[in-house]
């Protein structure tokens, strides 16, 4: 049986302004990822941000056109083991709340490979979602988190790497301490999504970007639609995080995949598919959308700068 626990706090009035504080002050984006201070930046979506996101369509475009796919779970089969320090990818959070931080390491992750697809010079792991989530929580177990302040431990206190402290994710991390410094070298830069939310998910993840969301609706099932796709429907309610990304279409419709976090809780497909999560269209993440703002702005993470990508190197089929 695949436990089902959700765990995304309605972001409170004090977050709210906090998250606002974070969107009125961010940067526009020209050509670093790090701020002066040495901490990653929060960026608007703005002009400059839409250039990035036209250029690395382009680009993926020209992965996608070569028949070079750039789904994660695609990119991290094609890496060599000398690339890698995981194969560990897709995470369970079990009976613990805490979707948002794993909702966050799947984007994050994801991130990191598109980034070694796009040819920056580093090696793919996973990253530890209950470590960031136990500090976020002030030392437990025992509560979620909203996006807001999901976003801002990425940003701020960075994520753990599963070949440093493990992949026991349901436990509590006792040992944090001990990584802190490893963290914050992988701190995380931010960009917060507002308005029309599909539109700009769409946008984003056609551009290679992943985005973490909440919502106070989630999607139980899995089945094949008329054009072939497994898609996701049938929406329980509650607060749930998860991560999206992974644009494809298929005779004139788009669609972009959802990774959650409760195992194989959707099943395989021919395409073959991570049984983790399933394809959505516009009207699907439609019914998503209309309670994300609830739960904290959805946010893109990275950690290359995307105005770097060198659009004359594909990788390896």
């Amino acid at each position: 049986m695949v436990e089902r626990a959700l765990g995304c706090n309605l972001i409170s009035a004090k977050n709210r302004l906090l998250q606002a504080e974070r969107i009125a002050g961010a940067s526009s984006f020209t050509t670093h990822v790090w701020r002066a201070d040495g901490q990653p930046g929060t960026f608007a979506w703005d002009s400059a941000f839409e250039e990035i996101l036209d250029r690395r369509t382009r680009l993926a475009d020209r992965y996608r056109d070569a028949g070079i796919s750039l789904y994660p779970w695609d990119i991290l089969k094609r890496l060599p083991a000398k690339r890698k320090l995981s194969e560990r990818f897709y995470w369970n959070q079990g009976s613990i709340p805490s979707c948002s931080m794993h909702g966050a390491m799947h984007s994050a992750q994801a991130s990191m490979l598109v980034d070694i697809a796009f040819g920056a010079p580093r090696r793919y792991d996973a990253l530890n979602p209950i470590y960031p989530f136990y500090i976020a929580r002030g030392g437990n177990l025992g509560g979620g988190l909203d996006l807001a302040e999901t976003a801002d431990q990425l940003n701020r206190g960075g994520a753990y790497a599963a070949s440093e402290v493990g992949e026991d994710n349901t436990s509590t991390p006792r040992d944090w301490r001990m990584y802190r410094a490893g963290a914050a070298q992988r701190q995380a830069s931010i960009v917060y999504l507002e308005g029309d939310l599909v539109e700009k998910i769409f946008r984003a993840c056609r551009a290679a970007f992943h985005v973490t969301f909440g919502s106070g609706l989630y999607y139980n099932e899995a089945r094949e639609d008329k054009n072939g796709v497994k898609v996701l429907y049938s929406a329980g309610h509650g607060g749930h995080a998860q991560s999206l990304g992974s644009w494809r279409t298929v005779n004139g419709k788009e669609y972009i995949f959802l990774t959650n976090s409760w195992g194989d809780a959707y099943g395989s497909s021919a395409e073959g598919e991570p049984a983790a999560g399933g394809w959505l269209d516009k009207d699907a993440l439609a019914v998503l959308a209309r309670s994300m703002p609830n739960y904290g702005a959805p946010f893109i993470a990275f950690y290359e700068n995307p105005a770097k990508a060198d659009d004359a190197r594909l990788i390896e089929r």
